[in-house]
């Protein structure tokens, strides 16, 4: 592995051929780490590895896996590291990592992960906003969800941006990248005896007022369309989110979060 192979990283094609991608920056590695993330690679500068930050991180390292894990770590000068990083000033350290949750067409996969006290599944239907995703993902760890499924046509998880927000929750959860429409995933967890429900500026249930009972599946959809036709029409409840300020939408973070904590409050928390 060499820098040439980490930059080609950058572009999801390659990303999906080699099966991993490129994690950057000190918390964001540490987290991974925390998280039992499959290292293949740490990747360092040359100022790092001298750094007092580098003995935190083969301390972390130790802990998490096994004091005699082979840390295996590729050493490179500022100036290469720096063509690898996504920000304009990199702190030295990232990792490239095994893809945990890619590109599965089988979101039962998720129904044989334990709970841990964990319920409701999130699907995310062609979301295009980076930021946003992370978001969401970050929120839906935060509230306790038990999975995070995107359809086709929603954006790379494992685009940079959407790393950075994550802020370590892709290791701590299921977070699945599909190549299924909304419709196919929805179908899917019907069939395990999931409720799927849609999230709709107009026309809904009111989130205060609905029932979110049993095995819940809550549908958000593009920042600029909402939710597929298809999607919307096949969905076993529409829950609006009250505005009485006289806002026509929200923020599809805002709306994801606000409708999984109901889904929480109401549900077995």
């Amino acid at each position: 592995m060499n820098v040439k192979f980490i930059e080609g990283l950058q572009k999801r094609k390659n990303r999906r051929e080699a099966g991993c991608f490129f994690l950057e920056g000190l918390r964001s590695v540490t987290e991974a780490i925390s998280g039992g993330a499959s290292i293949v690679k740490l990747v360092a500068s040359e100022s790092f590895v001298n750094s007092s930050q580098w003995k935190q991180i083969e301390n972390i390292y130790s802990s998490a896996y096994h004091k005699d894990a082979e840390l295996v770590l590729l050493q490179i000068g500022d100036k290469s590291f720096a063509k690898l990083a996504d920000t304009v000033t990199p702190q030295g350290i990232g990792a490239v990592i095994e893809t945990p949750w890619a590109d599965l067409n089988s979101p039962e996969v998720v129904l044989s992960v334990p709970d841990n006290g964990r319920f409701g599944i999130l699907i995310l239907e062609n979301l295009q906003d980076p930021g946003n995703i992370g978001t969401i993902i970050r929120t839906a760890d935060a509230a306790g969800f038990k999975a995070v499924i995107c359809s086709k046509g929603t954006v790379d998880i494992y685009n940079s941006k959407v790393l950075r927000s994550t802020v370590g929750s892709l290791f701590r959860f299921p977070v699945l990248q599909t190549e299924l429409t909304g419709l196919e995933i929805a179908a899917c967890l019907k069939a395990f005896g999931y409720c799927v429900t849609a999230a709709h500026p107009r026309g809904g249930v009111s989130l205060f007022d609905a029932a979110f009972q049993g095995k819940m599946a809550v549908c958000i959809g593009n920042e600029a369309g909402g939710l597929s036709e298809q999607l919307l029409n096949d969905c076993d409840m529409t829950v609006t989110i009250p505005m009485p300020g006289g806002t026509e939408s929200l923020n599809a973070s805002v709306a994801a979060a606000l409708m999984m904590y109901e889904v929480r409050r109401k549900g077995k928390i």
